[in-house]
């Protein structure tokens, strides 16, 4: 275009000289041609490359697109299928937690009940332990009682025997008085009639004295003398028997004086009265304590009786709560899923502990490439690596990155090496590994989602499920990246 421009100028410029050279402009007129031709062809190339290279992009995009949606795809399938994974353990770990719960809460029901029931047994203990007590101060106050009660009795004993002696001894005393005073009387009697005799013959004598004048009065009075001295010495006999009678009163005032340190007769009388009615008083009082034992006895027989029966009632209801069938059948069944999740607890922990350090050195290792695009990553793991269930999710979709990333630059190596580029067109997913459960009742059937193992693709699939073959891929896949890497540096360096 600018020759043909410059071509025009000189025609117009130099019109003379192009009227002589005519066949010169005919010749460039024609290349002139001949090249505008060849540029209509270019660009009608050119447009074509256009077009095709616009077909290519959007070719490039639409499978870009697929590519990404075919992604999205199975990142959803994946997601879905940990979500209704994730529901589904989540609704067990429900249901399992409320019959947790329900067990925990018959658990602390039966707790309860036994604690209940191990205080009203304490306090029946208690009540049993006062009641000995109050019974053993019952018992040794009756037995002090009855100590004072027989040191007075036996004390209103020894005086009533005294005074029962001094009355029989006063009544043999009195009955002798009588018997020698009746004696005395009979005597004196019997003396008086016979005086009252010898009176009479003694005045009949006179009268015949008289009459006759032969009275004789010496003899008389000798007579009269003889009957006198007789009756002295029978009142000095009585006043003998009286003095002797009189020494016996006051040896027994006497002796009743030493004993009671009384000296009236009413005032011993008095007291006899008082001590006999203080005997009855006492025997009354054991009477009445005699019936208090008797009816302590009848209460310890009857709380005895209670504590057989209430032992009997607490045997029975141990009995009962250990010997029923469903609480029973409930409490180790109840124990028993308690143990299973334990073991299951303890078995799961030690398979953490066992994948520790196969995880921690993956991801040492994956870190440490280029495929790691955090680069402050690399000292994470420096303050110690611990695994448990609540990073594991973490650390797994962590691999999960970066085995896709692995499997993608495997894929692309293959692709480029000219080799069958349906083998690894697809990631490493969550939902093409077998799921683990505790039980194994509960593993997941995988079998419509694992590849058939009779094919290639199959068996390079188990390779990516085999730990060993797995971990030497990726060794392989870390030193051809170490080696480009090395290779580029090589490059930039010349």
């Amino acid at each position: 275009m600018p020759r043909s421009s410059k071509v025009s100028n000189r025609s117009f410029s130099h019109g003379k000289q192009g009227q002589l050279n005519e066949p010169i402009i005919i010749t460039l007129q024609r290349e002139i041609d001949n090249y505008t031709r060849k540029v209509e062809i270019e660009r009608r190339k050119l447009f074509n490359l256009e077009q095709q290279h616009r077909q290519l992009q959007e070719e490039v995009k639409n499978k870009v697109q697929s590519v990404k949606k075919l992604k999205m795809d199975s990142i959803k399938k994946v997601l879905n299928k940990d979500q209704a994974e994730s529901k589904s353990l989540q609704f067990q770990i429900d249901q399992f937690d409320k019959k947790l719960c329900k067990s925990v809460a018959n658990i602390e029901i039966m707790k309860s009940n036994i604690d209940i029931i191990r205080k009203e047994r304490n306090q029946l203990l208690q009540a049993m332990k006062e009641i000995e007590q109050n019974h053993e101060q019952i018992h040794s106050r009756l037995i002090s009682t009855q100590s004072q009660a027989q040191r007075k009795v036996h004390d209103a004993q020894i005086t009533q025997q005294q005074m029962f002696d001094l009355k029989t001894k006063n009544e043999i005393d009195k009955s002798e008085f009588q018997e020698k005073f009746d004696k005395l009387k009979a005597e004196l009697k019997e003396k008086q009639e016979k005086q009252n005799e010898k009176d009479k013959i003694s005045k009949n004598n006179r009268l015949k004295a008289t009459n006759y004048s032969t009275f004789d009065t010496g003899t008389l009075l000798k007579r009269r003398l003889q009957r006198i001295i007789a009756n002295n010495k029978e009142k000095v006999k009585m006043i003998d028997t009286y003095q002797r009678n009189m020494r016996i009163i006051d040896e027994a005032f006497n002796q009743i004086k030493e004993a009671t340190g009384l000296t009236d007769i009413e005032e011993i009388k008095n007291n006899f009265i008082k001590s006999e009615e203080q005997n009855y008083s006492l025997w009354t009082y054991v009477d009445v304590l005699n019936q208090e034992i008797d009816a302590l006895e009848d209460n310890n027989l009857e709380l005895k009786e209670k504590c057989e029966i209430q032992k009997k009632e607490n045997k029975e209801r141990e009995r009962i709560l250990s010997a029923t069938p469903d609480g029973e059948r409930k409490r180790k069944q109840i124990q028993r899923i308690i143990d299973q999740k334990q073991n299951e607890i303890n078995e799961f922990s030690n398979k953490l502990s066992q994948i520790q350090p196969i995880i921690e050195s993956i991801l040492n290792k994956m870190i440490k490439t280029k495929f790691n695009q955090d680069h402050t990553r690399v000292y994470t793991f420096q303050g110690g690596f611990q695994l448990n269930e609540s990073n594991i999710d973490q650390y797994l979709a962590e691999m999960e990155g970066y085995i896709n990333m692995l499997v993608l630059y495997k894929s692309n190596k293959i692709r480029r090496d000219g080799l069958n580029q349906n083998k690894f067109i697809t990631g490493l997913l969550l939902e093409e590994i077998p799921t683990k459960e505790f039980k194994s009742k509960q593993q997941l059937n995988q079998s419509s989602v694992l590849p058939s193992q009779g094919n290639e693709e199959g068996q390079e699939f188990q390779k990516f499920l085999n730990y060993t073959e797995f971990h030497d891929m990726a060794k392989q896949a870390l030193k051809d990246v170490e080696g480009q890497n090395f290779a580029s540096t090589k490059k930039n360096k010349k």
